[in-house]
């Protein structure tokens, strides 16, 4: 359904138009009436109709003015002109701000409907025009995409034929070296992503799009067995794959719950020795598999099966953030199965360590504070004390972090119903609040419920809808003005929320207000 405003200073006719148009016919589904061309404008921004209809001749700001101002910030809108003076002058401004037509008073209701039909069948065809474009453009791009990452295979993967490629149409960087990275994901047959493979590759490769490509810091690409590469610029001594790959892994495992098999080649000095960096990543991605089957097999059935129970304990803990109750829930059950195990005590340390590890690293991106020694401290810890102390010292860490944790998570949403009481005006979201705060989106969200005991959008709508009830109480602000004073930009949708948690129309309320039975 389309939008129409009707602009013009006389009542009679604002109301005629209204009325005696077939509106639904029309497929229009929302009609709009402004008596000045500055209350139009600001109807206009607010709203962003398909078509106006508009006088000329109006106070302070004519027609014709109103239609300049208007296509600049809506270039598509569609301007029909209605005018009682048949004057060349108004007809050839009108033509020449594109006015889709000149309609003479009185106006008949019949033509009227057939020349905003007619607007209507305009737009549909304009939409439909530029989504064939975007079709092609789309289909441009991607066939671009394939023969760039042709290019990059045949860089990569042709052994004594790289002279015959025109390397100039790769841009790749030049004053750089180069380093190869193979990556692929992990799937036990029991893994969610075993039918869905194809996409966890997609989400991967969009993951090192974003971290890589999108940096200038090298390129994407997935080579013809489906695994991804990466040819990584090397710049300076401080660029690494390693670190790059690592923080992959970290980002995977946590959103994917995927481990990763990779491989990494060594830097080569120009471009033409790519493929000898790649052929040794795929060589090292085919070692580190081997010496994994070899640990598999020495740990047995028994032990991968333990190994999946640690795993599901660490990632409930993870989970579990910032729920105290839970976590130690977890941790007692991820204590109890390493002491239950029967396992050598190097191994016992190892499993407490990469869950300190994993609890460490998601404290730090909670609360934003720097690494220290305390994960140098606790290996040395675990390494000079026996099992039972080892548990004991490892609860005793994850409890540290969980109170200094909770202190900061309190801090964190006090800031925030600080900060939505102060921005009531601004797009506030669970993103952008998390953003603001520097936490995760998920954690953000599970935080503050926690906190509040209501969720974060539940809270800001509860404060934008007493605000606008103060307003409509206090002052003889319009309902989309008092819209925009409390955070939305749509007043359709600022009644239908006003209406849901009042259970009347912003209008209703105020009449209400004003005359109590």
């Amino acid at each position: 359904m389309y939008k129409v405003l009707i602009v013009d200073d006389e009542v009679m006719i604002r109301n005629g138009l209204y009325n005696m148009i077939p509106w639904k016919k029309l497929e229009i589904g929302d009609v709009r009436t402004a008596s000045c061309a500055q209350e139009a404008l600001e109807l206009a921004r607010e709203t962003k109709p398909d078509i106006v209809l508009t006088d000329i001749c109006m106070p302070e700001m004519d027609g014709l003015e109103m239609t300049r101002l208007m296509l600049e910030f809506l270039p598509d809108l569609k301007v029909l002109v209605l005018t009682g003076y048949d004057d060349f002058k108004y007809a050839q401004k009108s033509c020449y701000l594109g006015v889709k037509e000149f309609i003479l008073k009185p106006v008949d209701e019949v033509s009227l409907a057939n020349s905003i039909k007619l607007q209507v069948e305009n737009i549909k065809n304009e939409l439909q025009s530029s989504l064939k474009c975007n079709i092609l453009n789309r289909k441009r791009v991607l066939e671009n995409q394939r023969a760039f990452e042709k290019s990059l295979m045949q860089l990569t993967e042709k052994a004594n034929e790289t002279e015959e490629m025109d390397i100039d149409d790769l841009v790749l960087e030049e004053n750089c070296r180069y380093q190869v990275g193979l990556i692929s994901p992990v799937l036990s047959g029991d893994s969610v992503w075993v039918q869905h493979k194809n996409l966890l590759l997609i989400s991967i490769k969009t993951i090192l799009i974003d971290m890589i490509d999108s940096n200038n810091s090298g390129w994407t690409f997935q080579n013809r067995d489906g695994d991804i590469v990466v040819i990584f610029y090397i710049k300076n001594s401080d660029d690494s794959a390693e670190d790059q790959i690592s923080r992959l892994q970290e980002i995977v495992n946590v959103e994917y719950d995927v481990d990763l098999e990779t491989g990494i080649g060594p830097i080569v000095a120009n471009i033409s020795k790519i493929k000898t960096s790649y052929k040794k990543a795929k060589e090292n991605v085919k070692a580190n598999k081997a010496e994994f089957n070899l640990q598999e097999d020495s740990l047995g059935i028994e032990g991968s099966r333990q190994k999946d129970k640690l795993s599901y304990y660490r990632n409930q803990m993870l989970e579990s953030i910032p729920d105290t109750e839970a976590v130690k829930k977890y941790l007692k059950l991820y204590i109890d199965e390493v002491k239950n195990s029967g396992m050598k005590k190097v191994n016992a340390e190892q499993k407490f360590y990469e869950l300190a590890s994993a609890f460490y690293w998601e404290y730090l991106k909670t609360t934003g504070y720097q690494a220290d020694g305390r994960l140098e401290t606790l290996i040395t810890t675990l390494r000079s004390n026996d099992l039972e102390n080892c548990c004991v010292f490892i609860e005793m860490f994850i409890a540290k972090l969980m109170y200094t944790n909770k202190k900061q998570m309190h801090e964190i949403v006090e800031a925030a119903t600080k900060y939505i009481k102060e921005n009531l005006t601004e797009d506030l979201t669970v993103f952008t609040l998390a953003e603001q705060f520097h936490v995760a989106r998920n954690y953000f969200s599970r935080l503050f419920k926690k906190e509040m005991g209501e969720g974060c959008n539940e809270y800001i709508t509860r404060l934008r809808i007493e605000k606008a009830k103060q307003l409509l109480g206090a002052s003889r602000l319009r309902t989309y003005e008092i819209a925009e004073k409390v955070g939305y930009h749509d007043t359709n949708y600022f009644s239908l929320a006003f209406k849901k948690n009042t259970g009347l129309s912003p209008k209703e309320f105020r009449e209400k207000l004003n005359n109590p039975e």
